[in-house]
Parts: C-alpha cells; sequence; structure tokens
C-alpha cells in the first residue's frame, strides 16, 4: 500500500480498517435507498430520511471531534463502529413494523456513528504525515482503497439481494407463472421485503465483527506532541509563535466552503439518485453497476491526482474539479437514456470526489494537531447541516425543476472552493509583505 517507513506502515493499518468500515458503510448506502423504495416511501419521506440524519449529526459533530481531539483517536473510531453496528441493528428490528418515526431515528443514529469515525481516522492520517507531500499521498491511497470497497459492494449486494429473491419460492412462481394475477402479492411482498433486510442485517453483524477485530488489531495512534514534532511545512508553523488569526481566517473560509457544497450536495445527489430509479428505472443491479463504475472512476482519480497535484499544485487540482462538475451534470439533465445518464452520473462523481485527497491535505496543513478534531468537527458540522437543510429544500426544488435541479444546484462546486483558495492567497500575500523589509536611510548606514 503505502511505503514511506514506519509511518507508511502505520497508515496501512488505517487503511485496512477504513476497507472494512468501508465495506459496512456503502453496502448501507447501497442498501437502504433501495429498501425504503421498495416500502414505496414518497420523496418527502425519502429525503427526510437523510435530512435528519445530517441535522442530528451536526448536532454532535463538532462535540465529537473534540472527543477525538482529548481521547486517544484509536478508542474513538472503535467506538463509532460499535454505534455503527447497534444503529444498522435497529433499523432491522424497526424494520418489521415500517414505522418511518423509528426507521429515521435508527438511520441518524448510523450518521452520528459515522462521523465519529470519519473524523477519528482522518485525524490519525494527518497527525501520521510530516509533510504536505506525505499528506496527499497517504490520503490518496486511503481515499483509493475506500472507493475501491465501493466498486465491490453494489455488486456483492445486488448479488446477493438476487440470490436471496431467487431462492424464495413464491418469487419463482411470480416469474414463470403466465398469470401472476393468481398470484399472492402480499406474501410475495413480504418475502422480498425479507430479502433486503437480511442484507442489512448481515452489514450489522459484519460492523460487529470490524469492532471486535479493532480491540485486538494493533491500530496505531501518535500524540499530539509527536505529530506536532514530525510536521515539516504545514501552513500553521508560520503563525504558531504569532498571531492566530491567520488561521482563524481560514478555517472560516474552510467552513464556508463546505456549508456551501455541502448545500448544494444535499439538494442533488439524493434526488439522482431517486431520479435514475424512479424515473429511469433502473433495476437493483443495474443500479448497482452504475455505482461500481462511479467508485472504480473515483478510486482510479484519487491516484491520478498525486501526479496532478505535483505539476500544478493542490489548489489548482482542486479548482479545475470543481468547475468541471455543473458541466457534467447537465449531461445527466439532457441524457435520453439510462446508459447516457450512467455515464455522465460516473464523471460528475468522479470529478467530485477524487479531490478529496487533496482536499484533506490542504485543509490539514492549516490545522495544529492537538485542534485537528475540534476543527475537522466544525466543519463538519457546516456541511453536514447545510447538506441536511439541502436534501430537505431538495424535496420540493426537485418536485418543481426535476432532473433541471442537478445542474443548477452543483453550480455551488466552483463558488465555494475559490473561497478557500483566495482566502489562503491573500494571507500569504500579507505575509510576504510583512516579513519583507524595506530599505530605509538608517538602513544604508555602516
Amino acid at each position: 500500500m503505502v511505503n514511506n517507513h514506519t509511518n507508511g506502515n502505520k497508515v496501512n493499518s488505517i487503511i485496512f480498517f477504513r476497507v472494512l468500515i468501508g465495506f459496512s458503510n456503502r453496502m448501507v448506502r447501497y442498501v437502504i435507498p433501495l429498501f425504503v423504495i421498495f416500502l414505496d416511501w414518497d420523496s418527502f419521506s425519502y429525503g427526510l430520511l437523510f435530512s435528519v440524519s445530517g441535522y442530528l449529526a451536526t448536532g454532535v459533530v463538532l462535540g465529537l471531534g473534540y472527543v477525538t481531539d482529548v481521547r486517544k483517536r484509536k478508542y474513538t473510531m472503535i467506538i463509532g463502529i460499535g454505534l455503527a453496528s447497534l444503529s444498522i441493528f435497529l433499523f432491522y428490528f424497526t424494520s418489521f413494523s415500517e414505522v418511518k418515526g423509528w426507521m429515521i431515528t435508527a438511520y441518524s443514529l448510523f450518521g452520528i456513528s459515522g462521523a465519529l469515525v470519519q473524523i477519528s481516522l482522518t485525524t490519525l492520517v494527518a497527525d501520521l504525515s510530516p509533510s504536505k507531500k506525505d499528506k496527499t499521498k497517504f490520503f490518496s491511497f486511503m481515499a483509493f482503497f475506500w472507493n475501491l470497497t465501493g466498486v465491490v459492494t453494489p455488486l456483492l449486494g445486488g448479488a446477493l439481494l438476487a440470490i436471496f429473491s431467487s431462492k424464495l419460492p413464491i418469487y419463482q412462481s411470480y416469474l414463470n407463472s403466465p398469470n401472476t394475477i393468481f398470484i399472492e402479492r402480499s406474501l410475495l411482498y413480504l418475502q422480498l421485503k425479507s430479502s433486503y433486510m437480511t442484507l442489512i442485517l448481515i452489514v450489522a453483524i459484519f460492523l460487529l465483527i470490524t469492532m471486535f477485530i479493532a480491540f485486538k488489531f494493533p491500530v496505531p495512534d501518535t500524540t499530539k506532541e509527536e505529530a506536532k514534532e514530525m510536521t515539516e511545512d504545514d501552513e500553521w508553523k508560520e503563525y504558531e509563535q504569532s498571531s492566530k488569526k491567520p488561521i482563524g481566517m481560514q478555517l472560516t473560509a474552510f467552513f464556508i466552503c463546505e456549508a456551501i457544497i455541502g448545500f448544494t450536495s444535499g439538494v442533488a445527489i439524493p434526488f439522482i439518485r431517486y431520479y435514475i430509479i424512479t424515473e429511469l428505472e433502473a433495476t437493483d443491479m443495474q443500479w448497482a453497476y452504475i455505482l461500481s463504475a462511479s467508485n472504480v472512476g473515483i478510486a482510479v482519480g484519487s491516484l491520478l491526482v498525486l501526479p496532478m497535484s505535483k505539476k500544478i499544485g493542490n489548489e489548482r487540482v482542486l479548482a479545475l474539479l470543481h468547475f468541471i462538475v455543473p458541466a457534467l451534470a447537465v449531461g445527466i439533465t439532457l441524457g435520453p437514456t439510462l446508459a447516457v445518464v450512467a455515464i455522465f452520473f460516473v464523471l460528475r462523481g468522479s470529478a467530485a470526489n477524487m479531490s478529496r485527497p487533496t482536499w484533506n491535505a490542504f485543509f490539514y496543513s492549516w490545522l495544529p494537531p492537538k485542534y485537528r478534531g475540534t476543527s475537522t468537527g466544525f466543519v463538519s458540522a457546516g456541511r453536514r447541516l447545510s447538506r441536511a437543510l439541502g436534501t430537505f429544500s431538495g424535496v420540493y426544488i426537485y418536485n418543481a425543476l426535476l432532473a433541471w435541479t442537478f445542474p443548477i444546484a452543483t453550480l455551488g462546486y466552483p463558488i465555494a472552493i475559490m473561497i478557500p483558495i483566495i482566502v489562503q492567497r491573500f494571507l500569504k500575500n500579507k505575509r510576504n509583505k510583512d516579513n519583507t523589509v524595506p530599505l530605509t536611510d538608517d538602513s544604508l548606514r555602516i
């Protein structure tokens, strides 16, 4: 995986758990949208499922970030995995009654647990990365393997659903019967529902196993002081002994950027899925192929940003990729067939997500190790709250604009990414100006 002596070996261990957690996370995000659409949830309830999760996660994510700063990040990761397992078990049991409120509550707990795990893992990698170059490299490898799980998981999920369904006797009768009107539809419904629920139960058990592995496996950790000592060229070091206002300004710019992207993606992304599955009538297996192809693009892109960032810099890579997102979203809107829409869906997803390693390197280079968890929680809170607001608003926007929602909403991507880039340029120019001592008559005297 990663070769950089001791720190590289430690990052490999983190990547291992990122893969295990990624498998469960991707499976949940694959099967639950399909499941609630199968249960015939309308667009309002569908949007509520994801928006409420965002609201609750926002309410606690700042505190979760602080916890990862004052406690060992290894143990906060383990707690997060345990909460994730509990939430999916709750979702499974509440699905029997199909009470939407309980199902939304259970899924919301999953969102909270995911935030704790994500903050723990990303700050761990940042702590173990001495330079901005190392951060870009380590985050690229982690993103690559994370997205590999996104390639395999939907295909595996679709195959398992097909197997579970095909093994049901009445489902076979339904497929083979020329007179489907005589098939008992209610029994068919319950048996197909059980295939989704079986897959959800498997995920809950896998998360529980992952938690036990984390207890036994030597997950690396480092103190904040050690991370501070090994840092080489991070931006925050320029201001550590002087005013910390520039760090606060840059953090505010990151917050605004993530909040804008959170809102626009909240409006667009859940309803792109909804549009493809309902309007274009993609089957479970077709949707699995589309998701897998998208994650192939993101995984490959996560490695491509390494040479790109070396050649033109992280900030230019971020700007380039975010500017092409709205153009690719137009292809989703205008695509005449499922195949064409799927191609643009893959391209748009790749452009929007392959930049994450460069974003993480850019972001953490401005944050001292002792504040990384809290700062990550602060910025994540902005993104999650705005995404939840976006999804809630997206219900009405999508009903009004339909597929034109996607390119219009994603216009926020290029606007957002330029804010922290411009602020960083301003701060660097100001620092360079302050460090330049003008020659005066006195300075010329010998």
